[in-house]
């Protein structure tokens, strides 16, 4: 079948999907035609809700991915057949296990390649992370969704796929904090959301090409009628932001509150995300639950860790830490001193927030011997390779319960797991490094350094600088996100304890810690 032909399969498959699918016996069996094949499979049975001719579709990409070179297309095509097949699975599908659990896993790895490949377009990539924030509200991961659809805006201005999706999922949490401030007063600025919602309205409205060409056609009614709604809304003025941190914080996402406002960053409160409340235990005594001590913790750890990477991330600025060093030069384009392990550390900090959750988390359960806990061994029982064998049972109860910040928390635990038999998460890597960064050595290079430069004692690790501050800055995001999946975690858990209405509730809260300071 010609080049042309499968182009009119392709124009067929968004008129009429039941055509194309009829037309799918002519195909040949050549590389071309079985993607053709596995792309109609996958976006007619998608149109249809045919749930057997998107398997069809995943199949032939699953083998076409096995037998070829990387190919970043392939691994798109595949990740987006294994994300549709997980939405069209019938009947009810568990959050922690299961073909659906298992095709998002996969899909998220293989978007994950398309993001790690040099050599792919920018456009894919912003498609890739549109995918992957899709993918992450399906699990209740909406910190990290917000953040992909951010990213893929910065990478390719003119996806109104990703705006509109980081628009409605805003709109809904503007409306669940209006609604109910006593819980969610500390998530986020409910001014400046609905300023960032009217600014993503303009970003849909002036490209519904590109919603048409990656969304389809059918979507740009309902895109086009939500964008109209919100762009009536009237714009205002935010003022610039003169703290040079601040100003990064704010253009990273990187504070512990959803788009802070102006007035806030000029008092230096911005970090505002808290527990409201907590049922006291009769084993607190008198005293206030160590929760609250145990988010104050890994709050300012948060808070620390990414000042130091405001710090040190670029060469030329100065920074607190002075180099009084001296060091041998090993001939291979390294960097050596303060400034490198202040960053390394950083990324470090960063990442042991999940082990702290971990302990909080089981602290709060009344897990036994919570202190011992891991982020890698909470869940329950868990085998040589890494695989949870057997929930706990207080973690079973929560996810049956629905918890969203759990089964949140749950999936980023797979996302950075090891798994020979299943393939690496797509998020290993912040795990990788800070293992290799606390229990070996990691030598970093600048710009000549070249990719294949391994250790022969397998005792040290090489990396790229900018890789490290990319990998960094993720670690932020990640931890940050865990954060707020840890205090979406408690209140669930307390909304749904006050209403079951059981025996006497006593409620505690603690007043502010500046306050009580007299600062």
């Amino acid at each position: 079948m010609s080049f042309t032909k499968i182009d009119q399969l392709y124009k067929l498959r968004n008129e009429n999907p039941q055509a194309a699918l009829m037309l799918l016996s002519e195909l040949g069996s050549s590389p071309e035609e079985k993607v053709a094949a596995a792309v109609v499979l996958v976006d007619c049975g998608d149109a249809m809700n045919d749930l057997e001719s998107v398997s069809q579709g995943v199949e032939i990409l699953d083998q076409l991915v096995k037998s070829a070179k990387p190919d970043s297309a392939l691994s798109y095509n595949l990740a987006n057949g294994l994300q549709v097949r997980a939405r069209l699975r019938y009947g009810p599908s568990s959050p922690v296990t299961g073909q659906a659990f298992e095709d998002r896993f996969r899909a998220r790895v293989q978007f994950g390649k398309v993001m790690r490949d040099r050599d792919t377009p920018n456009k894919m990539k912003s498609q890739a992370l549109t995918n992957i924030g899709i993918l992450f509200l399906e699990t209740h991961r909406w910190v990290e969704a917000l953040d992909c659809f951010q990213s893929a805006l910065g990478m390719y201005p003119k996806n109104g796929v990703a705006a509109y999706h980081e628009m409605q999922r805003l709109k809904s949490l503007a409306v669940l904090f209006s609604s109910n401030t006593e819980i969610y007063q500390s998530y986020g600025n409910i001014d400046s959301m609905i300023e960032r919602i009217r600014q993503l309205s303009d970003v849909v409205s002036a490209n519904y090409d590109t919603v048409a060409e990656f969304a389809g056609e059918a979507t740009l009614p309902i895109v086009g009628k939500a964008a109209e709604a919100i762009a009536k809304t009237k714009s205002s003025h935010k003022e610039k932001i003169d703290n040079p941190y601040f100003a990064f914080i704010e253009d990273r996402g990187l504070a512990l509150s959803l788009h802070c406002s102006a007035d806030e960053y000029s008092s230096g409160r911005f970090d505002l995300l808290t527990i409201p409340s907590v049922t006291a235990q009769t084993s607190d005594e008198h005293r206030v639950p160590e929760v609250f001590a145990m988010i104050n913790v890994m709050k300012a750890d948060f808070a620390f860790a990414r000042q130091v990477f405001f710090d040190v991330r670029e060469f030329e600025a100065d920074t607190p830490f002075f180099e009084t060093t001296s060091h041998a030069d090993t001939l291979d384009d390294a960097v050596y001193g303060v400034r490198y392990s202040a960053l390394t550390s950083a990324q470090r900090i960063a990442f042991d927030i999940l082990d702290k959750i971990a302990v909080a988390l089981s602290h709060y359960l009344g897990i036994e011997k919570a202190h011992k806990a891991s982020f890698s061994r909470v869940w329950g029982k868990i085998n040589q390779h890494g695989l949870v064998t057997k929930l706990d049972d207080k973690i079973a109860t929560c996810f049956n319960a629905g918890n969203p910040g759990l089964i949140a928390l749950h999936n980023i635990f797979h996302d950075i797991s090891k798994d020979d038999s299943r393939g690496h998460g797509f998020m290993e890597a912040h795990k990788s490094y800070r293992n290799s960064s606390t229990h070996r050595f990691t030598v970093l290079h600048d710009d000549g350094f070249l990719n294949d430069h391994s250790s022969l004692s397998l005792a040290v690790d090489h990396m790229h600088l900018q890789r490290l501050e990319s990998l960094t800055l993720d670690s932020l995001k990640l931890a940050r996100a865990a954060l707020f999946y840890f205090v979406d975690i408690i209140n669930f858990a307390e909304e749904a304890s006050n209403t079951a209405g059981e025996g006497i509730v006593v409620v505690s809260t603690v007043p502010d810690h500046d306050r009580v300071r007299r600062r």
